[in-house]
């Protein structure tokens, strides 16, 4: 847009929009969408997003908190929702949505590293094997730490790699975490099979999802690279947005072993927990053990 031209109404909402997100632009057909949108729109709406990302809630609480009427508040988290800005949870809090959370995966690549490498390192050295940490996106999860088991032969650094979440556990933990209405989306797109043991079944990947959410460990072997086990926990944020998944693998002609795999599962679930804690989420962790 040139100097001094009056901006059309999908470009003021660039603008305001911009003004809250830095260099970060927010694609949503917002325009194309609500018809005629005013800039009070744009901006009840912002406030709505800067509402939900201090503290998920439902509509009446978020109505009262931005000050504006229910049925207002419910029209714009209506189309907040459809663009995928945010989303409702099982008990139907909005919460942030996948779109606005692949904007901000930058900032988890810079920051989540650091604070999770010395847990890592520790839970490397307990269990003898490899740890990786993975970061989620809307399809895809992407490794971006590897600490290497305390071997003389060294596993293969997945550091880079990118799978589906439907790929093995590494990426189930985090789609476990999303409302069924965003499970139901992803299911509907493709479902790549890398290989002859790759889950692409809708049915069976909603009833892994079901066994993550209950808390119990789940375990894949072979299904993204053949021949490897692994088992992975959700990291989340101050919010409670899952932002990574932590996970260890091994060979799977010996990892894990048996008498052993609901052991290692629920440690690698206790330092996720403890990395989730020094972002600020609220854990029930037991530090006493961890620190043991």
């Amino acid at each position: 847009m040139e100097p001094g031209d009056c901006p059309r109404p999908a470009d003021q909402i660039l603008i305001s929009l911009s003004h809250h997100v830095g260099s970060n632009w927010i694609q949503f057909p917002f325009a194309e969408m609500l018809g005629a949108v005013t800039v009070q729109s744009v901006q009840r709406a912002m406030s709505l997003l800067i509402e939900i990302g201090r503290q998920p809630g439902g509509l009446v609480d978020l109505a009262n908190r931005v000050a504006l009427p229910t049925s207002t508040t419910g029209r714009l988290l209506g189309t907040l929702e459809l663009t995928g800005a945010v989303a409702r949870d099982a008990n139907g809090f909005y919460r942030i949505g996948p779109e606005i959370r692949s904007m901000t995966q930058t900032e988890f690549v810079l920051d989540l590293p650091p604070i999770a490498q010395p847990w890592m390192t520790r839970l490397s050295d307990q269990l003898g094997e490899a740890v990786g940490l993975s970061i989620p996106s809307i399809r895809t999860t992407t490794t971006r730490l590897m600490v290497q088991a305390p071997n003389p032969v060294q596993a293969e650094d997945w550091t880079g790699t990118e799978i589906p979440l439907h790929g093995g556990v590494i990426g189930l933990v985090s789609l476990a975490s999303r409302s069924d209405e965003e499970v139901d989306l992803y299911l509907a797109g493709p479902l790549e099979q890398n290989n002859a043991n790759t889950v692409a079944d809708p049915a069976e990947i909603r009833h892994r999802i079901s066994h993550i959410r209950s808390g119990a460990p789940l375990w894949t072997h072979g299904e993204w690279i053949e021949d490897l086990s692994s088992v992975a926990a959700a990291v989340r944020d101050a919010s409670g947005e899952v932002v990574g998944a932590l996970y260890t693998y091994g060979p799977s002609f010996r990892f894990p072993p048996t008498d052993r795999a609901v052991a290692i599962g629920k440690e690698v679930a206790r330092t996720a927990e403890a990395i989730s804690h020094e972002l600020g989420h609220q854990t029930s962790i037991d530090r006493t053990r961890l620190s043991a």
